[in-house]
């Protein structure tokens, strides 16, 4: 099993502005808090499956995990396109997960390869004079450029800086997250697999995300869902959702902690209090009651990271 809590990590702000107080009618006689930031906190024990329940088999497992950002730009021989050989914004995210380690390193091999390969391109609109629109794409889709290479001439006053200011943001980089943990899951397909292998492979993540458009810090869950296809085959995939400021993104024991975490985070805003370092003594309180409770399904070294303008540092850690 798995505990990991991420949220947003909000300090006292002088001003509304875009706060999680300010977007919830009924609080406005709390704190104004401003987001300075992702927080996320995890245990780090391993479990299996065993004829006498679930029992830890490996400890001090990282679960958290920077993946680099980068985004190309096209390179051009006069007018003709010749390749992709400058990085033009490089970042990084980071991502977290709970579930099948095996699922989970399959799944973090393709987020990082598409990560670190995005690449702007251009996209024709089929209206007859309406001009096209620069975007970015993953290095496995298909490129109009690419396909006219040594063919199609460009203009010298495309493809600028100033053409691509913005096309950088957070929910395309949650897209191409979401496409590849999709694009993993998918092999699974194959197999035909029954309920009880689905379940051995659940697995779900969560990301934080620094947008470099508008600069605000976007966090994500994705969660495993099964479905039968037309072939009456189970198939699995995952489900992306927005964690907002004032909410917390629960991964692993969710039922056991999520309400509890929750509330803690309410009462963190209503007190004026940055929710990262509560909330982190709030999972090593959670790993101390199910140690109590004769289990060490999680268990320390725990540790909180902070998520700050694309950059992933630990803040605490407790063996």
């Amino acid at each position: 099993m798995t505990l990991i809590i991420a949220g947003h990590n909000l300090e006292k702000s002088i001003s509304y502005g875009s706060t999680w107080c300010a977007q919830n009618s009924d609080t406005e006689d709390l704190p104004s808090m401003r987001c300075k930031g992702l927080y996320v906190a995890a245990d780090s024990s391993i479990t299996t499956p065993g004829t006498n329940g679930t029992r830890p088999i490996l400890g001090e497992f990282r679960k958290i995990y920077a993946v680099p950002i980068k985004v190309w730009k096209p390179s051009f021989i006069e007018l003709y396109f010749h390749s992709y050989q400058e990085v033009f914004l490089e970042s990084e995210c980071f991502v977290a997960i709970a579930g099948s380690t095996l699922t989970a390193q399959h799944v973090l091999n393709l987020i990082s390869e598409h990560l670190g390969k995005i690449r702007i391109s251009y996209e024709r609109d089929e209206s007859y004079g309406a001009p096209g629109k620069y975007i970015l794409i993953r290095h496995c889709q298909k490129n109009i450029l690419n396909e006219g290479q040594g063919i199609d001439t460009w203009d010298e006053d495309m493809f600028t800086p100033h053409d691509y200011a913005g096309i950088v943001t957070a929910d395309v980089i949650a897209e191409i997250i979401e496409y590849s943990i999709n694009e993993a899951l998918s092999s699974a397909r194959k197999y035909k697999l029954d309920h009880e292998a689905l379940k051995g492979m659940y697995t779900e993540f969560a990301a934080g995300i620094h947008c470099p458009k508008t600069g605000a810090h976007k966090l994500f869950t994705f969660r495993m869902r099964d479905r039968l296809n037309a072939e009456d085959i189970i198939e699995v995939y995952a489900e992306r959702q927005e964690i907002h400021e004032g909410e917390v993104a629960v991964l692993g024991m969710r039922n056991e902690f999520e309400a509890r975490a929750q509330t803690l985070l309410v009462d963190s805003i209503r007190a004026g209090t940055p929710p990262a370092n509560e909330i982190f003594n709030f999972l090593n309180q959670a790993i101390d009651e199910v140690r109590q409770a004769g289990n060490s399904v999680i268990d320390r070294p725990s540790v909180l990271r902070k998520f700050i303008d694309g950059k992933l540092t630990t803040a605490q850690f407790q063996r």
